[in-house]
This record gives structure tokens, C-alpha cells and sequence, in this order.
């Protein structure tokens, strides 16, 4: 049996929380209860994610390490929105002026219920779920909300998002793992990244959409593979400026389950990750800001571009931007997302 349950830690309010251990190829993934959080994706004996071996690494985080993120992932203007006639007011949770990542107690920071573990021959299998009360950080709807974590033979890793609502609502869903493929403490600038993408959304100095912008000519196209480190600190770009690199969503040429969206490779561990995904956006995050006193795994510490993020979900502010897809999820109608981060050696 390569899938097991055990204690991870106690919450301050005397809440258990248990850990999942994921077996299947050549990767070993470590999922728990606290924020739905993938604490540790291990592919070939290296540790390609941020994290923390205990409970106190993860209470003490602010940088959302591995977690599920919701209601909204990315921020909204103002924390401000109207549906069906009606304003709904958020928390400012960045800076007092901006909502961002769900609010003040987001889904990352929620005890999820681990409900459901399997495995078969092919695949592992844990399932998360919580419900989001009506009006909670100030959304409408009550959500029952699942999120199941997959792990294959082919060492694909597959996050399926479900939710339902009894009230018409706004909903965009991610998981906010910091990928560190050349291993914890290595730098992600030669690490080489390509985005099946001809545009990315600008923004303005709160990271807020201002409208959709072609990459062709531009420090943002990567629709051939291109280092990070290459542009991202060319600040003459207004918009790596604003973003202290590179921080924004780009809208995607495709959707799909059977082919990649994005790719990240490592050429000092060999390693190379491939991004499947239905959203149509992927927010990348150099992790230009990076700096909180508390080491990855006790040991590693962080520093601005030693992980880099790839969240698969809408695009910012979407809400109130009226030429976005609709982020709308009326009641009765089922929301889901699916995103596979597939790992193999080049």
C-alpha cells in the first residue's frame, strides 16, 4: 500500500490535522488538511516544491505555500464587485486596498476534511472538502466544495475542483505551489519556462487588469522556451516594473486535459514539468518578493526567485472586467477545474 493517512499536527484551537502520503512511479506527493496544502512534491528523490515539514511552518507562513486558494484566486479591485443588481464587499486584504487570494480567512487557511483515499494499480488518490458558508469574507452563496489530489504511474498529478451553490456567486479556484525543480535553495533565473500564449493581461501599480496586451515584441513571450532570468529584470518594461518582475496572467491559446499549456525545465536537475490545464488563464509568479524568516523544511531560506508559481485559474479582477469570461457560478450549476502537473526527465 503507497497511500497512507497520518497526524500532522494540532491547530491552536486543539483542531487535529492529518497529513496524506501519495506513492505512484517515481514521485512521492505529501498532501494536508490545513489549506487542502500540497506540503511536498518529491520527484526522484528531490524536494520540487516549497514547503514545511511541520504544522508551525505552515501557520507561520503568509505566502500561501501550497495551498488550495479560494473563493477567488488573484485579486479584485477594491475588493468590490456587483452581481444581479447587488455590491458585495470584500476584504482589503493587500495593502487595505486591494482582495486578494480568497481574503482574510481564505480557503488556504481553513481546516479541509481529507474525506476519501483510494488507489488502484494506476493511480492514488485523496480527496479534500469543505463548505464556504453564504456571506462568508463576504461572497454570496453557501459552497460544498471538493477538491481531489490524483497521483499516476506516469507520474502526471492531477487536482480536480469541484463546487456547488445554492446562490448565484463568483468562483475561480487554484493551488498556489511554489515550484522549485532545480531543488529547494537553487535558483529558478536559468530555469527554462514556455507558455502556449500570444497575450498577457496588464496592470496597473496594484497588479489590477487594465486590459489585454500582444507578447509578440515583448519581455513576456514565451511561446518558444526561454529562461526566466532572461528579461525579468528589464524594468524599462513598465510592466515588470510594476510586477518587480514577473507577476501576471496570461491568457492562454488553449485549453486541455491532453496537452500542455506551459512547461517548466530545469537544466541543473534535468527535470521538466508540463502544465495541463481547462482554465484559461496561468498566473506566473517569479516569487520577486520572497523574504519571510521561515526556512523551506527547516533548512532552505527564502529568498526572491528561488520558486516560481504556476496557478491555473481566471483571469484577475474578472468580476469586474465585463470583456473577461464570466467567473459566474448561478446556483445549482456545478463549478470544476482541472490542472495536471506532469513531471519527466529531459
Amino acid at each position: 500500500m503507497s497511500t497512507e493517512r497520518k497526524y500532522f499536527g494540532t491547530m491552536p484551537d486543539g483542531t487535529n490535522v492529518d497529513c496524506c502520503i501519495l506513492a505512484k512511479g517515481q514521485t512521492k506527493v505529501t498532501l494536508i488538511e490545513y489549506g487542502a496544502r500540497i506540503a511536498d512534491i518529491n520527484y526522484r528523490g528531490f524536494q520540487t516544491i516549497g514547503g514545511f515539514h511541520t504544522l508551525e511552518g505552515y501557520l507561520k507562513d503568509t505566502e500561501h505555500q501550497g495551498s488550495t486558494i479560494g473563493r477567488y484566486a488573484n485579486r479584485i479591485k477594491d475588493g468590490l464587485f456587483t452581481l444581479n443588481g447587488t455590491q458585495y464587499v470584500l476584504a482589503k486584504n493587500e495593502g487595505g486596498v486591494t482582495h486578494l487570494h480568497g481574503g482574510n480567512v481564505g480557503y488556504d487557511v481553513r481546516v479541509w476534511k481529507l474525506t476519501k483515499i483510494e488507489e488502484t494499480d494506476d493511480v492514488a488518490r485523496a480527496t479534500f472538502t469543505i463548505v464556504s458558508e453564504d456571506g462568508e469574507e463576504g461572497y454570496p452563496g453557501k459552497l460544498d466544495i471538493s477538491v481531489t489530489f490524483s497521483l499516476t504511474n506516469d507520474n502526471a498529478f492531477t487536482i480536480d475542483y469541484s463546487a456547488t451553490t445554492d446562490k448565484d456567486t463568483v468562483i475561480s479556484m487554484t493551488n498556489h505551489s511554489y515550484f522549485c525543480i532545480s531543488g529547494c535553495g537553487e535558483s529558478i533565473l536559468d530555469q527554462i519556462l514556455t507558455i502556449d500564449s500570444d497575450k498577457f493581461v496588464a496592470v496597473d501599480d496594484l497588479l489590477i487588469p487594465t486590459g489585454l496586451a500582444d507578447v509578440e515584441g515583448t519581455y513576456f513571450d514565451f511561446r518558444k522556451p526561454k529562461a526566466i532570468g532572461c528579461d525579468i529584470d528589464k524594468f524599462d518594461d513598465i510592466q515588470l516594473k510594476r510586477g518587480g518582475g514577473y507577476d501576471h496572467c496570461w491568457v492562454l491559446n488553449h485549453s486541455s486535459k491532453d496537452s500542455p499549456v506551459a512547461s517548466l525545465y530545469s537544466p541543473l536537475s534535468k527535470i521538466n514539468v508540463d502544465v495541463y490545464t481547462t482554465e484559461d488563464g496561468i498566473q506566473v509568479y517569479a516569487g520577486n518578493r520572497m523574504d519571510e524568516d521561515n526556512p523551506f523544511y527547516g533548512k532552505f531560506i527564502q529568498k526572491p526567485r528561488y520558486c516560481v508559481c504556476m496557478e491555473c485559474c481566471a483571469r484577475p479582477d474578472s468580476p469586474n472586467q465585463k470583456d473577461f469570461p464570466s467567473v459566474v457560478l448561478k446556483a445549482g450549476e456545478t463549478y470544476t477545474q482541472t490542472t495536471t502537473y506532469k513531471y519527466s526527465t529531459k
